[in-house]
């Protein structure tokens, strides 16, 4: 072993992820349950059953947690606070259609949930979107929406219809909604002269 190895720590990556999804979902359940997002965004609530007609309240739930998990991956990691400069390009067709940048960014967000991968996204799958997105990456994501998942089940009485792992769809759809928002103020700012 050279001197120059000697100085690095070999890490279990198994270890690192885990470490790091607990990290991100404590945050997420800590925030969710002391405060109320006091302006829930239109797109966050746009008429999509991600999780089944029956579960209104576990699909707004997922939304949320989604939502500020992206919140906290930017206060936690630097990377993260880019912005995902493809946003604008994917919203631009459907706000031509729609005419309205919360249905566009509610149509896009769909479109995103419906395409990620259940499983573990590879990287370079082109529908793996959470992976298009500046942080930790669309595996860490995916363990955090599997968490968020887990909490959101946990004292239920009676199980979801269907296969739990088709809930992520939702968590997705709040994560992508934060995502629109972080690039379109971004875009907005850009445009406003002298940044008024």
């Amino acid at each position: 072993m050279s001197p120059d190895q000697s100085r690095y720590v070999p890490v279990n990556t198994n270890v690192l992820l885990q470490t790091l999804v607990e990290a991100v979902n404590e945050q997420v359940q800590e925030r969710r349950a002391t405060r109320a997002l006091l302006e829930t965004p239109p797109a966050l609530q746009a008429d999509h059953a991600l999780v089944g007609d029956n579960e209104p309240a576990l699909d707004r739930d997922l939304r949320v947690c989604g939502y500020i998990a992206r919140m906290v991956e930017v206060d936690l990691f630097e990377p993260a606070r880019g912005f995902a400069d493809w946003v604008l390009e994917r919203v631009e067709p459907h706000e031509a259609r729609t005419g309205d940048r919360d249905e566009a960014v509610a149509a896009l967000c769909g479109e995103l949930a419906m395409a990620e991968p259940i499983g573990k996204p590879d990287p370079d799958d082109p529908a793996a979107m959470s992976w298009r997105v500046p942080g930790p990456g669309g595996h860490v994501r995916h363990y955090v929406a599997r968490r968020a998942i887990e909490e959101l089940l946990r004292d239920r009485e009676e199980p979801v219809e269907g296969d739990p792992a088709d809930l992520k769809r939702a968590w997705v759809y709040g994560f992508f909604v934060r995502t629109c928002e972080e690039a379109l103020a971004d875009e907005d700012d850009a445009a406003a002269p002298d940044g008024t």
